[in-house]
């Protein structure tokens, strides 16, 4: 019989626990679970996708040896717990890779909430790449249109 190593058996158990959400039922998400606003939604829905593609099971690993975790991408050299960093968020990294986006929405807020302390206010989605290249330029609402619709609170049903 052969034994699985236990990096590997740990990897296969957080990938079982992995989701990749569609773009309006993230949104969706956000706004009946998280209760955040739309304009926190369309920013964290946009960040969502270019960061990791909806998934919750992201990993990037980065030239400086830093590794990027879950739907938000949140990196361990200070956000979250590996022995490679300080763990502003309090939670092990593979908190973030979960199918419960909960950790991952509040370590994500904790990043934009410290990111504009250090960079003032409205600068606390600079923290992620993808929003710098992807998201702060365009126009949100439009890419948000397909599951807002017009006039309404709601999100549009799937």
């Amino acid at each position: 019989m052969r034994v699985l190593p236990l990096a590997l058996l740990v990897g296969l158990l957080a990938v079982s626990d992995a989701k990749v959400f569609r773009k309006c039922e993230f949104a969706e998400l956000l706004e009946t679970r998280y209760y955040l606003s739309r304009n926190d939604i369309k920013n964290w829905v946009c960040i969502a996708e270019f960061e990791s593609s909806f998934n919750t099971a992201a990993i990037n690993r980065n030239r400086n040896r830093s590794t990027d975790y879950g739907i938000f991408q949140i990196n361990n050299k200070h956000w979250c717990g590996s022995d490679y960093g300080k763990n502003v968020c309090g939670i092990p990294c593979s908190d973030l890779m979960s199918d419960d986006i909960t950790a991952a929405v509040r370590c994500a807020e904790t990043v934009r909430r410290d990111t504009e302390r250090y960079k003032g206010r409205g600068k606390g989605y600079t923290a992620w790449v993808a929003y710098n290249s992807k998201c702060k330029n365009r126009d949100l609402d439009q890419y948000m249109a397909e599951c807002w619709s017009r006039g309404s609170n709601s999100i549009f049903p799937f």
